[in-house]
């Protein structure tokens, strides 16, 4: 059978194993905002093209004072990357912990970066029977002082679960008695319902345990731009990351849009507005369906559990890349199996074209 683990990141392998045109791929499993691009991005680029003759500033400190408006955080702390991934890699060599912990399931970056350092893994699992949310209690309980570092996604890809800032805290408490460092990644975080303070960015002042990693793909539609960012309090992280990145790893025209993007507050409210009136809709569908299981979700994505006993998720994504609908086959991440999907949403015409084909699969 083809790998049907392959994902949205992989659209031009997909395109060759199916014969599909690239473009003609309906891509619910790239968790990428459906309104695409800001207007403010291409204006600015098209505005700012001379500067491609120029080296970016080293020190990205118009970027730097874009992000800490949008944050509410002092720019000394933010730091920027070459995608969410480089800073993950580099917040991991700067605390290049011997043991750490990861909430699981969960993006497999995390234990390659920590495995690069020598550093070995635990997986705290988040649990069905619990619906993927986190049981701060049990993680608490298993933290001791041979651990130097807890990772985790918030919201959670691939569950869409989440912690509030009450619980951070807790963590973060907890985790500087044993002098262990907390890196929660937030890609997915601003698509989630202010109300349910899911961000710890409040706590970067507060917290110098704390390291906070935030993309720019998914939120703000542009993954081929490679913009990443991250704040920490703690001046030697801080420092190790100044001194061991590339300095010229954010490139001109990504530099050029996140002067922008962050203060494109149009964009950000209609995105804000839509994933969560599409999230309640599918939510809403799919809790109707009997063989079908969906979990809460505070993400722009859902995971589904399904209930039939002959259908697979391997079924699933095969009979939905037949009609050019990619979703996330979830079987290789730790702790589901062959009978767990992840889809995004997208606008709403194609959203309500993939749940269609799964009420008659799961029928």
């Amino acid at each position: 059978m083809i790998n049907t683990t392959l994902h949205g990141g992989d659209l031009d392998i997909i395109s060759r194993m199916y014969n599909i045109n690239k473009n003609e791929i309906i891509n619910f499993s790239g968790n990428v905002n459906p309104l695409g691009l800001p207007n403010s991005i291409p204006r600015s680029i098209e505005k700012n093209l001379y500067m491609l003759t120029e080296y970016p500033d080293v020190a990205y400190l118009s970027l730097r004072e874009s992000i800490s408006s949008y944050t509410n955080i002092d720019k000394d702390h933010i730091v920027v990357g070459n995608g969410s991934t480089e800073l993950i890699s580099l917040f991991i060599k700067a605390v290049s912990p011997k043991k750490a912990v990861i909430v699981s399931p969960a993006y497999s970056e995390y234990q390659k970066e920590i495995e690069l350092v020598g550093g070995k893994i635990e997986l705290f699992p988040l649990k069905e029977e619990e619906n993927f949310i986190l049981n701060t209690d049990a993680l608490l309980s298993s933290l001791n002082e041979s651990i130097d570092m807890v990772v985790i996604c918030n919201p959670n890809n691939p569950t869409g679960t989440y912690v509030d800032n009450d619980q951070a805290k807790q963590i973060l408490d907890k985790c500087l008695e044993y002098n262990i460092y907390v890196m929660f990644d937030e890609t997915y975080v601003e698509f989630a319902d202010r109300e349910r303070q899911v961000s710890a960015m409040p706590l970067i002042e507060k917290y110098n345990n704390l390291c906070i990693i935030r993309g720019t793909s998914k939120f703000f539609s542009c993954p081929g731009l490679r913009l990443g960012y991250g704040a920490c309090s703690d001046s030697r992280i801080l420092d190790y990351i100044k001194d061991n990145k590339d300095p010229w790893s954010v490139n001109i025209l990504a530099q050029i849009s996140g002067e922008v993007m962050f203060k494109d507050t149009e964009f950000i409210e209609k995105t804000i507005s839509f994933i969560s009136s599409e999230r309640e809709k599918i939510k809403d569908y799919l809790k109707e369906l009997k063989n079908l299981y969906v979990f809460k979700s505070q993400a722009n994505f859902f995971l589904v559990k399904i209930l039939k006993e002959d259908l697979t998720s391997d079924i699933v994504f095969e009979e939905c890349i037949k009609e050019k609908m990619l979703i996330r086959n979830a079987s290789n991440f730790p702790y589901l199996n062959n009978k767990y999907i992840r889809f995004c949403i997208l606008d709403s015409e194609n959203n309500s074209r993939l749940l269609h084909k799964l009420n008659e699969l799961s029928q």
